[in-house]
């Protein structure tokens, strides 16, 4: 059975992932199974990063309010959308498929390999990734299937202004190689993401576990609608497993802080808050499954004539016995034959529509997306223009050149000014011919 490669936006628990709280979805007999790779403060970690950088900037301030103090309270208190660290969850197949215990309550085999994969790619993480910094790193064993949670900071270099040094995703992950997004739906996390995956899957593909989902194959013929459909439908159900855990652990720390102390209110409230959160997730990957579904049901309806076709070839082709050996071949009537060239033709014909079609498609999102930038762009110079005049007083005369009429009206006083005769001076008068010979 194929099995899913997830990675999925964690909440980011280091707690949770420490097990210094532990939640009911946790048994808590396996928790020395689970596997610790790094934990560093993430205090100590932003020191260790970012220390020297922002020393460096600071040493160059004269006054003494630019200076930094902590550079973590200060990317916790921006309004640029930065986040002190990321995690990402990575999980390997599903519970009906890679669950950690059998009806027996012994270790599947399917999750010892998965361990094997999952741990092997955390130990060469920071290797494959230098720009994402791991302060803390566990593989868990002791839920329903193993996974992986990698917090870890994004780092980006080389500033001419300000810190040299920074927290930036977008950056580093440009800085590994990653290629630049293109728009809100191909970002360079997607393009980082894809490129985890494919190292997962050879991993996954040396221990002999298969990670592609197949769909429908006939006679070496795959429907690619199918297959993607299967694909994000399977990601959507392994992602739902991910964030059901991640439910129960809120549920399990607001019960825990509320039989507390009352001053713990607010972390109930920022726990009932991150619940919300979740459950929208849920609710909306759930959607997606079954939109999936629907697509799914559709292409397989849409293939049932090619059933019946199949049949029918089958019952007229005739196997004809193999003479010294040689590759086994069959026999069919002229027909038939022609029937089957004439739809390879066209089949091929349809995929190389298909494909150009595809081509043209992404060509006009990259153009699309860029002139929504224009756009963007414009409005920014527009909205500054604004600004400008309204700053400088001048918003009426400016309403007053955009006038048409008026703008007509002052061309045509202006060009009447031209024509009116200009005085200098006086002009002396013509003497008069005398006829008297000089």
């Amino acid at each position: 059975m194929s099995k899913t490669i997830s990675f999925v936006k964690g909440k980011g628990s280091i707690n949770h992932n420490n097990r210094d709280f532990t939640a009911k979805n946790v048994d808590a007999s396996r928790t020395s199974m689970n596997v610790i790779y790094v934990q560093i403060p993430i205090e100590e970690a932003y020191e260790d990063i970012f220390g020297q950088a922002v020393a460096d900037y600071n040493a160059k301030q004269k006054r003494s309010d630019r200076k930094i103090g902590n550079y973590l309270s200060k990317i916790k208190q921006s309004k640029n959308n930065e986040k002190a660290f990321y995690e990402t969850v990575v999980q390997i197949g599903k519970r009906d498929d890679t669950g950690i215990l059998d009806e027996n309550g012994n270790i599947t085999e399917d999750a010892m390999l998965a361990k094997e994969v999952l741990d092997e790619y955390a130990r060469t993480f920071q290797e494959r990734n230098p720009n994402l910094i791991l302060f803390n790193a566990v593989l868990h064993m002791d839920e329903a299937t193993p996974h992986l949670h990698l917090d870890y900071i994004p780092v980006a270099h080389g500033y001419k202004t300000g810190l040299k040094t920074r927290n930036s995703l977008t950056k580093g992950l440009q800085e590994m190689g990653i290629a630049p997004a293109i728009g809100k739906n191909d970002t360079e996390t997607m393009h980082w993401q894809k490129r985890e995956r494919d190292h997962i899957a050879e991993l996954c593909k040396t221990r002999g576990i298969e990670t592609e989902v197949l769909g429908i194959v006939r006679d070496n013929y795959t429907i690619p609608e199918y297959k993607a459909a299967m694909r994000e439908k399977e990601a959507a159900e392994a992602e739902i497993e991910i964030l059901h855990s991640e439910k129960e652990e809120a549920i399990s720390l607001i019960n825990a802080t509320g039989s507390q102390i009352q001053s713990n209110y607010e972390v109930i409230d920022e726990q009932e808050e991150e619940l919300k959160y979740i459950e929208k997730r849920i609710e909306e990957a759930e959607q997606k499954i079954r939109a999936k579904q629907e697509e799914i049901d559709s292409i397989a309806e849409a293939m049932k004539p090619s059933d019946a076709e199949l049949q029918e070839i089958e019952s007229k082709v005739t196997p004809v016995p193999s003479v010294f050996g040689k590759e086994p071949m069959v026999k069919m009537p002229r027909k038939l034959y022609d029937k089957l060239i004439a739809r390879y033709q066209l089949a091929d014909t349809l995929e190389r529509l298909y494909h150009e079609y595809e081509s043209k498609t992404r060509t006009l999102k990259i153009r699309v997306d860029e002139l929504k930038a224009e756009v963007a762009f414009l409005k920014d110079k527009v909205q500054k223009f604004t600004d400008f005049i309204e700053a400088k007083g001048l918003v009426e005369a400016f309403k007053e050149f955009l006038n048409p009429k008026k703008a007509i009206e002052k061309v045509r006083d202006d060009r009447a000014k031209k024509a009116e005769p200009r005085i200098t001076g006086t002009v002396p008068a013509k003497r008069k011919k005398s006829g008297i010979a000089r």
